[in-house]
C-alpha cells in the first residue's frame, strides 16, 4: 500500500499538518513526510476513549486533536520499544519506555503496525542499530490496560518526580474535605481469618509513606496494642478499571504465604465497599534507594551483605513457584539494625507450567534483562540478572548499561561491554559477569538457582545460616529517633496532609460483582481460598 493510499484522512497537503510537521518536525537532513493519516481512538489512563488524528510520517507518530490538528505528543519511531496486539480487537499499545505506553483502536490496526515496522527496520539500517526489528506481542485480550500500566523514567533522580505526578494524577479522584472521609458503607470484610476482626477504625493514621497507581501507604498505629504499620490503601474502582484484580489477588496470595526473614509480611487485610487495605510490617530504615542517594554508593563488603541477603529472598520466592521480576533499590526496605526486607510483589507472577515462560514486558529499565527487552519469554533467571545489576549499582553508584536515552540502554544491555572500575577485585567482576550473563540458561543462578550464588567464589567467606539469622552486624544503621520517625523517608510524601479520603463518587465500585472474593485465608489449610 503506498503513502496515498495510507493518508487515509487526505492532509498530506493539509496546510496545518504541514505547519506541524515544519516546527515539531526534524527536517534535517531529510525533511519529514506525511506517509499515514486516520481517526483512531486514544484509551487513558481511566479508561476513557478519545478521538484522536493520529499521523505517521518517515520519522514520528504525532497524536493530534482532531479537527484543530493542535499537536500532543510526537513520538520518534525509535523511541518505541515494543508493541502490543490484541488477536480479538481493534486495540493495540505502543509502548514507549521514556515516556508512557499508548493504547490505542483503530480498524486500520494492521495497517499501522506493519508501517511501524517497516520504519523502525528502515531506521536501524540506516544507523547501525543491531536491533533491526520492532517486535509486536499479539495477546487475546479483547481490552488492553492490563498491558499499558508501565510507566518508566531514564533518569534515577527523576523518580521522586514520577512519584509525585502519580500522587498529583490519584490526588484528582481524591476529595479534600476530610468531613467526607466516611465512606457511605463502613461494611468492613476480613480477609484473614484466624486474626482479630479489625476495620480502618482501628488505626490511627500516623504520616503519608508513599504513593501509587492505585492508592497510598500510609503509617498507622493500631489502637488496641499501639503496634506501629505500614497500611497500604488501594481504590477498588481503580484495580478494576485498570484490570488489575488478578493482580492484586496474586499479590495478595504471595504475601499471605511468605514467611522469611528478608520478605515482607503481612499482618492484617480488611476491604471496605471501596478499598482494599493490607496492613504490613512498618520498616523505619526506609527505602534503600533514599539512602543510596545520599552516599552514592555502598562500601563493597555492605553492599555484598545487601545483595546475600536480596539472593536468600529471591530464592526463597522462585522456592515457592514465583518469579519477582522488580528488584531496585526503591523495593528494599531496611530495619532498625540495617538489614534488607524486600517488598512490592505487584510485578510478580508464577511462571506459565505450560510454556515454562513469562512474556509480559515490565519492570524498571535499568534492570531490565535481555530477555525482556527482547520478549522472548523469561523466566526465574531475570532475577539473578537484576541482582547483578543490583549488585553492580550498589558497589560502583551507578547501573551498568544506563544511559538517558532508554533506547541506547536498552542496545547496551542487550550488546554493550561490561565494563568495571580499575578498583573492583576480581571475584566482584566475576560474580557479576556470571550474573549478567545474556543467555539466561547459562546466566548464574540458572542452574541450582540460590545454591549457585552461594558457591561462588566471592561468597567463599559466607557463613550462609548465620546471614539468614540475621547474625551479620551491617556497617550502615539508620538513625532511628523514636519509634515512629519516618526520617528516612521522602519528606515529599511524609508532610502530606494524612487522611483517608473516599474514592471520587462517580467512581465507586458500589457492586463490584464478587472481583475480590476469595481473600480469606484459612490457616488451618495454610492456603487462600479461591
Amino acid at each position: 500500500m503506498s503513502s496515498e493510499q495510507m493518508d487515509f484522512l487526505k492532509l498530506k497537503n493539509e496546510p496545518k499538518i504541514l505547519k506541524v510537521l515544519q516546527t515539531k518536525g526534524h527536517n534535517f537532513p531529510k525533511k519529514e513526510e506525511l506517509i499515514l493519516s486516520e481517526i483512531v481512538t486514544k484509551i487513558n489512563r481511566k479508561n476513557k476513549e478519545q478521538q484522536r488524528v493520529m499521523v505517521i510520517t518517515n520519522k514520528a507518530i504525532y497524536n493530534l486533536i482532531r479537527d484543530k490538528y493542535t499537536c500532543k505528543r510526537r513520538i520518534p519511531i525509535q523511541a518505541v520499544g515494543l508493541i502490543t496486539e490484541s488477536t480479538s480487537s481493534d486495540e493495540f499499545v505502543l509502548h514507549v519506555p521514556s515516556e508512557y505506553d499508548y493504547r490505542y483502536k483503530s480498524g486500520k490496526k494492521r495497517v499501522i503496525i506493519d508501517l511501524l515496522g517497516k520504519l523502525f527496520k528502515e531506521y536501524t539500517a540506516s544507523h547501525n542499530v543491531d536491533r533491526k526489528k520492532l517486535i509486536a506481542i499479539k495477546k487475546p485480550d479483547r481490552e488492553l490496560g492490563q498491558y499499558a500500566i508501565t510507566r518508566v523514567t531514564t533518569d534515577r533522580e527523576a523518580i521522586l518526580k514520577e512519584r509525585k505526578a502519580m500522587m498529583e494524577e490519584v490526588s484528582k479522584n481524591d476529595s479534600d474535605n476530610e468531613d467526607q472521609a466516611k465512606s457511605k458503607s463502613t461494611k468492613t470484610t476480613q480477609m484473614i481469618d484466624g486474626t482479630d476482626k479489625v476495620s480502618a477504625t482501628d488505626f490511627e493514621l500516623l504520616k503519608v509513606l508513599g504513593r501509587g497507581s492505585f492508592g497510598k501507604v500510609m503509617q498507622v498505629r493500631r489502637k488496641a496494642d499501639k503496634k506501629v504499620y505500614a497500611m497500604k490503601i488501594l481504590k477498588k474502582s481503580a484495580i478494576i478499571k485498570r484490570d488489575q484484580v488478578e493482580h492484586t489477588k496474586a499479590e495478595r496470595k504471595i504475601l499471605q504465604s511468605l514467611q522469611h526473614p528478608f520478605l515482607m509480611n503481612l499482618r492484617f487485610a480488611f476491604q471496605t465497599s471501596e478499598k482494599l487495605y493490607f496492613v504490613l510490617d512498618f520498616y523505619r530504615g526506609g527505602e534503600l534507594f533514599f539512602h543510596l542517594k545520599t552516599k552514592r554508593r555502598f562500601e563493597l563488603p555492605l553492599a555484598k551483605l545487601y545483595v546475600a541477603e536480596i539472593g536468600l529472598a529471591l530464592g526463597h520466592l522462585h522456592g515457592l513457584g514465583y518469579i519477582y521480576r522488580d528488584l531496585k533499590p526503591e523495593n528494599i526496605l531496611l530495619d532498625d539494625e540495617g538489614h534488607v526486607c524486600l517488598t512490592d510483589f505487584g510485578l510478580s507472577t508464577q511462571v506459565d507450567p505450560l510454556s515454562g515462560k513469562a512474556k509480559t514486558f515490565c519492570g524498571t529499565p535499568e534492570y531490565l534483562a535481555p530477555e525482556i527487552i527482547t520478549a522472548v519469554g523469561h523466566d526465574k533467571a531475570v532475577d539473578w540478572w537484576s541482582l547483578g545489576i543490583l549488585l553492580y549499582e550498589l558497589a560502583i553508584g551507578i547501573p551498568p548499561f544506563y544511559s538517558q536515552n532508554v533506547h541506547d540502554m536498552y542496545h547496551a544491555i542487550q550488546f554493550g561491554p561490561l565494563k568495571f572500575p580499575k578498583w573492583v577485585p576480581y571475584d566482584f567482576k566475576d560474580i557479576v559477569c556470571l550474573l549478567l550473563d545474556r543467555d539466561p540458561s547459562m546466566r548464574l543462578g540458572s542452574l541450582k538457582d540460590v545454591e549457585d550464588i552461594k558457591t561462588h567464589e566471592f561468597y567463599k567467606d559466607m557463613d550462609w545460616e548465620k546471614l539468614y539469622a540475621k547474625e551479620y552486624t551491617p556497617s550502615f544503621k539508620p538513625n532511628i529517633s523514636n519509634d515512629t520517625t519516618t526520617e528516612n523517608f521522602d519528606r515529599e510524601f511524609t508532610d502530606e496532609k494524612v487522611q483517608d479520603t473516599p474514592a471520587q463518587q462517580g467512581m465507586l465500585p458500589t457492586n463490584d460483582g464478587g472481583a475480590f472474593d476469595g481473600f480469606t485465608f484459612d490457616p488451618k489449610k495454610n492456603m487462600l481460598k479461591e
